[in-house]
């Protein structure tokens, strides 16, 4: 009996060995499922092809950026003969040397970049051998700082193309691109769905255009610039061509891919392949013939052909013509977009197409792609054969490292030639398909609704209509006022092209050109509104007017004499945005950094001088006012779009917004002169916390980039609340920077070295001399620097109490409005029939804010007033005719600017088409032509102005008291309760009864 517990114990031990097992069989598969889909030879496949090759090629860019930083090697041999001619090598002033010659003499000769020489051997059978050799480190901080931009530019292509409601994570993924895109790769490692492959490839296609083509332009450029050629020089030139080759091939397949999908849904579009499959009834090579991989390999000649020819021919051209070819490829550029909207495209991204196509191909129709061909062909071929034909002519505009050596110009004209020749007739070989259709353009649909650029167009094609509607008085005023404008404006853009032309006559060329290109930057800004003023209609024309954005300017001033009707009004008002933020802004700061850094220079041209300074006074003026007027209109542009802004508002506006831009600019510009390059990852970090803190302060702002960019120098908030917060922010960052300035210009070049720490590994606080302050002219004339420091900090002082001042005071704040609408809205109770008839609806954003007991019962009596009119409601019958839907206050829904996927907000009542609703077959319709709609199914999601497509997201109906989405049964909400203007309209789950869900309808008389 005493030995059965053990027994017991042995005969249940095989039972529990059976049972663990078991549980753990069932753990590992249920394991195992989660990893379905996982391929280890898919994961070796995008290690060896796609995550090590792009870390690779991120790393030979950084290191070749800072070894141009840093400076490269070179030796240099100086004969006694040379030192008497005037063209001798680059040679440094502080280097010895043993011929007898001074520094200063050699410096006087010569020029370059070279620092910290070494003699290598002066030695007398060197002596005897007639030349010294020296051994010099040559810097080039352009070129190393352009090399590590350019592995950023690929994030500006994936913002633009990436679509997301996480804006946040967005503008941070592209903002720091390389380090997300090995995050991205290394994660599809594991992750390999077909939607991940399809972002992958998105990924590839940014990189491949706005990196690898980029940086390979920028180093064949370099390559005939410089005299010695690295290592990491032909490493980093070799790798980005085949990166660059590869991903054209991969953009190429998925385009053609899609377009056999489109015709025979079987085929499998290229995300979706895998890499190399093999199967049971095919041999290796069958399968080898059918995969992503030989189909790669069968393109990259053609494409390495390709980007050989255009890259080679656009390095020649930049470096034999140097700055004229900034002129030249504008115009290609321009004759190619043009070509590009006309024959193949209309959509938007014509503009893309027209650029990318000088690189690589941009469509996989023959007909369509045939015209790039062509097009880049002969222009790079008439180019080159022009450098080939006329070399000796041309010479002195040839560097020396290709006028020297003929036979180095000569073999790479050879090879432009015959890749080029090479290209044309491999795309004809593999590519021509007769039987393609040769219709490239879509049959165009109409687009009836009407936007602010097509009214502001119809104005000049008929401008004697709206003059014959006006009377006399109001004809004389307009031709005065307008006149004064064209007049101001003219003015503004002929004293900014005489100070450029002063420049390249007098002083440096940059900056001459520089001061040429700024007034056409607004174009930029100007550019990114054609989806709320022009929608899809008139793209190519939008982008002209952009393209050419001064002389939109003048002609609008012009035309705004002789019909000065409300559509041009607002468009004019509306152009004075990106001038004063893109234009008069950074010509005001570009003037004081060459007056801070070379005043000198007006001293040998007494007329720069005086152009310079009536150039300031016109820009300083120009811009305070433009600033108070822009910081007004945006008060007044959603309450009444089209009305003129106040000019007595504009001129409250008017001392701070002077004060604050010389506070802004002085600083900024100051900072910018005496750093130098370090300015750039400083105001880098300062701009990026400031958009932060506009996303963390406007979380539903789209515009957020936007916006906290313009902060540094203006009011970009329309709002004074919103405002404080960069107003504190960009005063406490300019003060600290012009008193940290000032203590080390003060100290001068003596205190880095009498409390030099660098014995103890701290950085040497020698500024002043790292910095070389010394040589700048705004230093050494102490008095000057004295009078900017002061006028900095008192503008500074003033700028940030007055702010707090009119923000007491609600200055120009448009509340007299508001008060009208209360009050007609409240005017009657006894016409509340009418409000009545208007019943409640909501929606919800976010947390809803709960009614007290006693306005729950003040609802509950309104409704109770006229139960047939809310039967009315319920059924939307009481919207046969146009009316308003309304909010407790008055405020009415609002399709902002009237314009396609434009948000449903919240404004006050004006009048315009869209305002104004009908119900019709469960459709919301505005009377300018578009629907409500919603941007998404979820939560949250904005309510949007949106043609009509009989989806069900369309549709509505009443629920309640709510306007209710047929498709996903949410209703409308006034985002978190704020009934304000401007709030958005968004959907959320019915919580009845809180009063940002409910809505009245109010007849449109």
């Amino acid at each position: 009996m005493e030995s059965d517990p053990t027994d017991r114990n042995q005969r249940e031990l095989p039972k529990t060995d059976f049972q663990s097992k078991k549980e753990i069989k069932i753990q590992a598969e249920d394991v195992l499922e989660e990893w379905i889909g996982f391929s280890l030879c898919g994961f070796f496949i995008g290690l060896f092809f796609s995550v090590i090759p792009s870390t690779w090629d991120l790393v030979v860019d950084f290191l070749l950026g800072f070894e141009y930083l840093g400076g490269i090697q070179k030796s240099i041999n100086i004969t006694q003969t040379e030192i008497n001619i005037q063209d001798i090598p680059d040679i440094p002033s502080h280097c010895n040397n043993t011929l007898g010659y001074s520094c200063d003499f050699l410096s006087n000769h010569t020029s370059g970049y070279l620092e910290n020489c070494e003699l290598l051997s002066n030695n007398a059978s060197v002596l005897q051998q007639g030349y010294i050799e020296y051994k010099c480190l040559e810097t080039h901080k352009i070129y190393g700082i352009l090399t590590l931009i350019i592995t950023l530019l690929p994030g500006i292509h994936w913002y633009s193309v990436r679509k997301t409601n996480h804006k946040l994570t967005k503008f941070l993924s592209s903002l720091f691109f390389p380090v997300f895109m090995i995050v991205f790769k290394i994660g599809h490692l594991f992750q390999q769905g077909s939607l991940t492959a399809e972002q992958n490839l998105l990924v590839d296609s940014c990189v491949a255009i706005n990196e690898d083509m980029v940086q390979l332009v920028l180093q064949i450029y370099v390559l005939f610039r410089t005299k010695e050629i690295t290592t990491l020089q032909i490493l980093v030139i070799s790798w980005s061509l085949i990166m660059a080759s590869k991903a054209a091939a991969q953009d190429f397949l998925v385009s053609k891919l899609k377009m056999d999908n489109e015709k025979d849904k079987t085929k499998q579009l290229f995300h979706e392949m895998p890499f190399y499959k093999s199967t049971k009834d095919q041999s290796f090579l069958e399968s080898f013939l059918e995969s992503k991989l030989f189909m790669l390999a069968k393109q990259l000649p053609f494409y390495i052909l390709l980007t050989t020819f255009r890259v080679l021919s656009m390095g020649l051209i930049i470096t034999v013509f140097n700055y004229y070819s900034i002129i030249i490829y504008a115009c290609l550029f321009l004759a190619i977009i043009i070509i590009v909207y006309l024959k193949t495209c209309k959509g938007k991204e014509f503009l893309t197409r027209g650029f990318r196509s000088s690189v690589t191909t941009v469509d996989a129709r023959f007909h369509a792609e045939k015209i790039f061909q062509i097009f880049w062909f002969c222009v790079n071929m008439a180019f080159v054969s022009y450098i080939a034909l006329y070399v000796n002519q041309i010479k002195w505009k040839i560097p020396d490292t290709l006028s020297r050596n003929i036979v180095l110009l000569n073999s790479v004209l050879r090879v432009v030639a015959g890749t080029g020749i090479l290209s044309l007739f491999v795309f004809y070989l593999t590519r021509y398909d007769e039987s393609e259709d040769r219709n490239l353009l879509p049959k165009e649909t109409k687009d009836v609704n009407e936007t602010k650029f097509s009214q502001y167009l119809d104005v000049f094609s008929n401008p004697r209509e709206i003059w014959n509607t006006m009377v006399y008085k109001d004809k004389v005023k307009a031709i005065m006022v307008n006149t004064t404008n064209l007049i101001a404006t003219i003015a503004e853009y002929v004293s900014a092209l005489l100070l450029g032309i002063e420049f390249l006559q007098a002083a440096d060329p940059i900056w001459g050109i520089v001061t040429i290109i700024i007034p056409f930057l607004p174009g930029i800004e100007w550019h990114s509104y054609y989806k709320e003023l022009a929608g899809s209609r008139h793209r190519l024309a939008w982008f002209l007017s952009s393209l050419f954005f001064p002389f939109t300017v003048i002609a609008s001033r012009a035309m705004a004499v002789v019909a000065p009707g409300k559509s041009l009004r607002y468009i004019n008002q509306r152009l004075n945005g990106p001038r004063m933020q893109w234009g008069r802004v950074p010509e005001l700061s570009l003037q004081l950094f060459i007056i801070f850094n070379n005043g000198e220079i007006f001293n040998d041209f007494p007329f720069l001088l005086i152009y310079s300074c009536i150039h300031l006074g016109i820009l300083f003026c120009g811009a305070s006012w433009m600033d108070s007027q822009q910081t007004v209109f945006r008060k007044y542009e959603q309450t009444t779009p089209e009305h003129t802004t106040p000019w007595r508002d504009v001129a409250k506006m008017l001392p701070f917004c002077f004060v604050t831009i010389v506070f802004r600019i002085f600083s900024f510009s100051l900072t910018l002169s005496l750093f130098r390059y370090l300015a750039i990852p400083l105001y880098f970090l300062l701009i990026l916390i400031s958009i932060l803190l506009q996303r963390w302060q406007n979380p539903a702002s789209n515009s957020f980039i936007m916006e906290g960019t313009k902060s540094i120098f203006t009011m970009a908030n329309k709002e004074y609340k919103d405002e404080v917060t960069f107003q504190v922010y960009w005063f406490v960052c300019n003060m600290i920077l012009t008193l940290t300035l000032t203590f080390f210009v003060k100290m001068g070049a003596g205190f880095g070295e009498a409390i030099n720490l660098g014995d103890l590994g701290i950085w040497n606080l020698g500024l002043y001399n790292y910095l070389e302050f010394d040589n700048r002219f705004i230093v050494q004339d102490i008095a000057a620097f004295d009078a900017i420091v002061v006028t900095i900090c008192s503008t500074g002082l003033v700028s940030l109490g007055t702010f707090f001042i009119w923000k007491k005071l609600k200055v120009a704040e448009n509340d007299n409005e508001e008060i009208e609408i209360d009050k007609e809205a409240n005017k009657s109770e006894e016409g509340a029939e009418e409000f009545s008839d208007t019943q409640p609806c909501h929606i919800e954003a976010e947390p809803s804010i709960p009614l007290s007991v006693n306005e729950e019962i003040e609802i509950e009596k309104e409704a109770s007033k006229s139960e047939e009119g809310a039967e009315e409601f319920g059924n939307m019958r009481g919207m046969e005719k146009w009316c308003y839907i309304c909010v407790s206050n008055g405020l009415v829904l609002d399709i902002a600017y009237g314009a396609r996927e434009n948000k449903i907000t919240l404004y006050e009542r004006h009048g315009g088409d869209n305002q104004l609703w009908k119900f019709q077959d469960g459709f919301l319709v505005s009377k300018g032509g578009l629907v409500a709609d919603i941007s998404g199914v979820n939560a949250n999601e904005a309510v949007i102005g949106q043609d009509q497509h009989q989806s069900m997201n369309q549709k509505w109906t009443k629920e309640g008291d709510c306007i209710q989405n047929q498709r996903t049964g949410m209703v409308m909400q006034v985002k978190d309760g704020k009934m304000e203007s401007g709030t958005e309209i968004i959907m959320s789950t019915k919580n009845s009864p809180f009063f940002n869900q409910m809505f009245f309808i109010v007849p449109e008389n």
